[in-house]
């Protein structure tokens, strides 16, 4: 078994967007993504997932001249231990006491290294969190002078969002959440405009990089237009499956479940083939046919449903309450911030709903797990200041 283990099928679904781009010049084209059901043919690179890494790792490897899957496994871990070292950064440089100076090194240690061992695109789930925190938690400190070199973490703050959310959908919402919230609802500026500045700072770089982003999928997609006929097999929207997840997380119980009896993907294609047979794979049209059958399993079985969403939280808030650890003392102990709640909180609440709506998996928690790891940390920061 390999330590760092991307899905294999994205890891080939990698080499046939390489592959694509060395037949037409293109990004964000696949040859042969046999994983997607594309044997021989052109299709989208990255079919109903998030595009970034398929833009990325393919590029690096091109420009490089080096293997898909050595370049895999470097963009993660590298991406990993940039987080990681920036999270410590942060750390010394606004925490002052030692218990959670030592309770905070271990979290975002044994965090990161979760992540990194992951070595997918959920690892940015907790890794751009994990690097941001320690430094956005002290918000009060961070903001005490505005200058030059403040301005420039707060673009690069937004330029690690965008790239991180390119890569894995809403794994740097959630940051971006935290920091908004505290800052317009706080006083630590005096002027409304330095607090409308500042977010501007922030989302524009992601703004930015979107934009770039559906440059490329626009221009793909005219190509496969132009020279193929794939249009007939596949959405060339990029489409992201929402309503396919959400739709298999029912399966999350499979007592008294006929309908969704695992969480799988195969379950959500057969609803969708039977409402539809000729409807197209992960197209805006097969999302809406699962949307409509995720809220009829609601109105059909409402107490299965209950009890579904309450066995994820059950979950939910135990990850939550392990990774807090010692935390949980303090916790009770100490008389909460409430600048601390929001932050967090609000970080904890979204990262949540990622297994709520489709299932608790772990991979799908990261960001939980760096949000409580390091409520813990501010938590004993403030007990002992």
């Amino acid at each position: 078994m390999k330590l760092f283990q991307t899905m294999p099928c994205r890891v080939k679904s990698y080499e046939a967007a390489l592959n694509g781009f060395e037949k037409t010049d293109t990004y964000l084209i696949a040859f042969n993504d046999i994983c997607n059901g594309g044997k021989e043919i052109l299709i989208p690179a990255g079919y109903t997932d998030y595009v970034g890494s398929f833009l990325y790792i393919p590029y690096i490897s091109n420009t490089l001249n080096l293997n898909v899957e050595i370049v895999t496994t470097f963009f993660y871990i590298f991406y990993g231990l940039i987080c990681i070292s920036l999270s410590l950064l942060g750390l010394y440089r606004f925490y002052e006491t030692k218990p959670a100076l030592i309770h905070g090194t271990l979290s975002i240690i044994v965090i990161g290294l979760i992540c990194i061992f992951i070595s997918d695109t959920y690892s940015f789930y907790g890794l751009t969190s994990l690097g941001l925190i320690t430094w956005w938690s002290k918000i009060k400190i961070l903001l005490k002078k505005i200058d030059s070199k403040r301005l420039i973490f707060f673009a690069f703050t937004g330029l690690l969002i965008g790239f991180s959310n390119t890569v894995r959908g809403n794994s740097g919402t959630d940051i971006f959440l935290s920091i908004s919230c505290v800052l317009i609802l706080y006083s630590y500026i005096n002027r409304s405009f330095y607090k409308f500045y500042i977010i501007i700072l922030i989302l524009a770089p992601i703004l930015f990089i979107n934009y770039q982003i559906d440059l490329l999928k626009n221009k793909s997609r005219n190509y496969l237009i132009e020279n193929t006929d794939v249009q007939k097999v596949y959405d060339l929207n990029f489409v992201r499956a929402i309503w396919h997840n959400a739709y298999y997380g029912l399966g999350y119980l499979s007592i008294n479940n006929e309908d969704v009896p695992e969480p799988s993907d195969t379950y959500s294609v057969k609803k969708a083939k039977e409402i539809k047979p000729d409807v197209i794979y992960y197209s805006k049209e097969y999302e809406k046919i699962l949307k409509n059958e995720y809220f009829n399993f609601v109105k059909n079985y409402p107490f299965l449903y209950i009890k579904i969403i309450f066995s994820k939280a059950g979950l939910i808030l135990f990850y939550f309450v392990f990774f807090l650890n010692i935390g949980i003392y303090f916790l009770f102990k100490n008389k909460l911030k409430s600048e601390t709640i929001l932050f967090f909180g609000s970080g904890i609440i979204f990262n949540s709903l990622f297994g709520i709506l489709a299932e608790p998996d772990y991979t799908y928690l990261l960001g939980l797990f760096a949000y409580s790891g390091l409520l813990g940390t501010k938590l004993i920061e403030d007990y002992f200041q």
